[in-house]
């Protein structure tokens, strides 16, 4: 209210009680319009919190699930000889990745060391198909 104007003067002049109350609701419009923008943006970081939560147990209880399996199959790959690794393209360095996520065995190689011959009788000498 304008110091300048006593309240029971406002009503005589109906232009300045028209603009002050304009003035008030839009304020009121924008500080409500403040409060529910902050209140969603908590809601989305609550959600958020929630959801990283949840997907980080679900991760765990898969680790502890699938445990059993992944130390049975380690155990069995150490029990292998270094010619059985050879034959499913393994070196015994490689057992302790396998379980990586971006493992990939190495070109299958068999135990002699000598590179495989293809099926159709042809070899492949540098980059030409030669009959043998």
């Amino acid at each position: 209210m304008n110091a300048r104007i006593p309240e029971e003067q406002v009503g005589l002049f109906p232009h300045a009680a028209t603009t002050r109350m304009t003035r008030e609701t839009e304020l009121e419009a924008i500080r409500f319009a403040a409060m529910r923008a902050r209140d969603e943006a908590i809601a989305a970081g609550v959600r958020k919190l929630f959801s990283a939560i949840g997907h980080g147990l679900i991760s765990a209880a898969e680790a502890v699930r699938a445990w059993p399996e992944r130390r049975r199959t380690y155990e069995n790959l150490r029990a292998l000889t270094d010619r059985e690794l050879a034959d499913i393209g393994l070196t015994r360095s490689d057992i302790t990745r396998v379980f990586e996520p971006g493992f990939s065995a190495s070109q299958p190689r068999p135990a002699n060391g000598l590179a495989p011959r293809p099926a159709n009788g042809n070899v492949a000498l540098a980059g030409k198909a030669i009959a043998a």
